[in-house]
């Protein structure tokens, strides 16, 4: 069973469905009759495998959810079933960084104050802030000013009765080190991504002169906010770079770390694990097809582990302190995967860890994509005892001037409406998948939050409900494993050429006619009237999407241990298997689903285009 690419190939554009029929619905008739099993092996056996190649995404949704469905993808969402949202959230917070302490309001203590009493007006109950390192210990080591560079305003956030959620920013090394040490603590590239070693002195975890630093530097920040506001600080959320592995490298391939107390640590993670033999990490350069070789596999199990191990130890410093520690998660389940490590499945494992954000602003490689990409990832990170929060980046369509307000574009009209549009529909998604927290991030003037929140006229943060009830269980599941889109990089819908290699993916249409007006950057700047989107998370999506139209609640499981789980299998009535073709089960998972399970599997694979 197999779906190419949910689009017309015959002429390698989007075709809207012929005005036929789906052929599911001929099986309605004999679905109280025969087995789901029996039905979905049916389908997928013996119509897919003949016609599926011309088979665009909405026939397909049809097909596999046996009922008709809206003709458009911004329609779906009126038909998914909802869960009871009754539970309030956990929390909500705006962002305030140190930089826009300074850019925005000049350190001006008064105007400070006016941007949290409005953010309070506005139903948000803390600010996240952050504490560069840069910033701090500047002199000299072991030598920190935690009230330079006007850091002290936080005390006016206790003062209003928001809380405080302290981001400790280590990705910038302090000014002390000198020059020709830097090497030795760096993040590292090499071959054609040595240039991104000029660009950026991000830390390297791979080097314990560094990490022994960053673990002093974390223990002290921790110490002096703790004894300075006491309980209003809520949670810290130590980073070494932007939401685990930098975004920006995704852009530029920049796969890091390759330091080389990093190789140093990589063979001996090899030695440890009694392999036959040593591999080094490889520079892979850019193909259409996936990229399964050993030293990928290692490299990519072996780089999760250190961030597992890192942000473990990180947050037990925060845990020690009776404080949560709150971990950034940038976008997953795409082809950034190859060059950005997650260890969401060993974090989400770990006590010490209480808090995860799930970071989307729906604009992976700078083009809009679909608001259920929100949805995707809480029903892959939510699980009891955990609060997920998700944060929506305001700043590349509300963008604020050297004042601290919003910038109103030329076409205001068409962009406020289509935000309005993708932002609502990604907090409904979040909500409907029981997020426990909401977070914004910069958002220069939080009275305009009613604008971002889904319901009609002006809707209340407070006022907000999420399905987040521990009694909502999961009817369906996706099975996606662990490694499976760390075998792609960059594939990207309707981009002609990447580092001169053409893949023909065709382009697919924004999930909203209005979200071509929407501002663009990075690779969605090359398609100014479309959307720039990740093959393989269009794909996912139209699944999720699918499974939504018949299911309240879809879990997402990575893990093949995950599929042990009693109580999560007791209400499912669907396990989908996500599979690439071209990536051996052996890359991409870890561990084996027991044949019990796999008896359930319907199992939908992935096809790359190839030139």
């Amino acid at each position: 069973s197999h779906l190419t690419n949910f689009v017309d190939m015959s002429t390698k554009k989007y075709s809207p469905p012929r005005s036929r029929k789906p052929p599911a619905r001929f099986l309605r008739p004999f679905l109280g009759l025969i087995s789901v099993a029996t039905v979905y092996f049916f389908c997928f056996g013996s119509f897919i495998s003949q016609q599926a190649e011309n088979l665009p995404a909405t026939e397909y949704v049809s097909l596999f959810s046996g009922q008709q469905i809206p003709l458009e993808r911004w329609q779906r969402p009126s038909s998914f079933l909802k869960p009871p949202m009754t539970s309030r959230l956990e929390g909500t917070y705006a962002t305030l960084w140190l930089q826009q302490v300074h850019s925005w309001f000049d350190s001006d203590s008064e105007r400070i104050a006016e941007f949290l009493s409005e953010s309070k007006a506005a139903g948000f109950e803390g600010i996240m802030t952050d504490v560069p390192w840069s910033w701090t210990e500047r002199e000299r080591e072991g030598d920190f000013d935690f009230k330079s560079f006007s850091k002290d305003w936080m005390g006016e956030v206790c003062k209003q009765g928001l809380k405080l959620h302290i981001v400790v920013r280590l990705n910038e090394l302090p000014p002390w080190i000198p020059e020709n040490e830097l090497d030795e603590l760096s993040e590292r590239g090499f071959g054609k991504r040595e240039i991104c070693n000029e660009v950026f002195k991000s830390t390297s975890m791979g080097s314990t002169r560094a990490m022994g630093m960053v673990n002093q530097f974390v223990a002290r920040s921790i110490e002096f906010y703790t004894s300075e506001y006491g309980d209003c600080v809520e949670s810290f959320s130590p980073t070494l770079n932007n939401e685990l592995e930098t975004r920006y490298t995704q852009e530029r391939d920049c796969m890091r770390d390759f330091n080389p107390g990093m190789l140093l640590k990589f063979e001996k993670w090899q030695q440890d694990r009694n392999f036959e033999s040593v591999v080094e990490p490889l520079d892979y350069p850019l193909q259409c097809s996936p990229i399964v070789t050993t030293e990928l596999q290692r490299w990519w199990d072996f780089r999760n582990d250190v961030l597992a191990e890192v942000y473990g130890n990180l947050c037990g410093l925060v845990s020690n302190a009776n404080r949560r520690c709150l971990l950034h998660i940038g976008e997953f389940f795409s082809s950034t995967d190859r060059i950005n490590g997650n260890a969401i499945s060993s974090l989400l494992a770990m006590p010490q860890v209480t808090d995860l954000t799930m970071d989307s602003n729906m604009a992976l490689w700078g083009g809009p994509v679909s608001p259920s990409i929100v949805g995707v990832l809480i029903d892959a990170s939510r699980k009891a005892g955990k609060i997920i929060h998700y944060e929506a980046a305001t700043e590349r369509i509300f963008p604020c001037d050297n004042s601290g307000k919003i910038v109103h574009n030329g076409e205001g009209t068409d962009i406020l409406a289509a935000a309005k549009l993708m932002y609502n529909e990604a907090i409904n998604r979040a909500l409907e998948s029981g997020v426990d927290a909401l977070g914004f991030t910069n958002l220069c003037e939080p009275r305009f939050i009613s604008d971002f929140l889904p319901g009609e006229g002006k809707t209340e943060l407070l006022s907000l409900r999420s399905a987040r009830s521990t009694e909502i269980l999961p009817t369906a599941i996706i099975y996606l494993p662990f490694r499976l889109f760390a075998a792609v990089d960059r594939q990207i819908a309707g981009i002609e050429s990447i580092d001169g290699v053409k893949c023909d993916h065709p382009t697919i249409p924004c999930w909203h006619p209005s979200f071509s007006k929407l501002p663009k950057f990075g690779f969605g700047a090359k398609l100014p009237g479309g959307c720039a989107q990740d093959i393989y998370q269009f794909k996912l999506i139209e699944v999720w999407d699918s499974l939504r139209l018949r299911h309240e609640r879809v879990s997402i499981v990575i893990d093949a241990e995950g599929l042990d789980d009693e109580q999560l299998l007791s209400e499912v009535k669907e396990i989908v298997s996500i599979n690439i073709k071209g990536v051996p089960s052996e890359f991409s998972e870890r561990g084996k689903v027991k044949e019990s399970v796999k008896e359930r599997f319907i199992s939908i694979t992935f096809y790359t285009n190839e030139v």
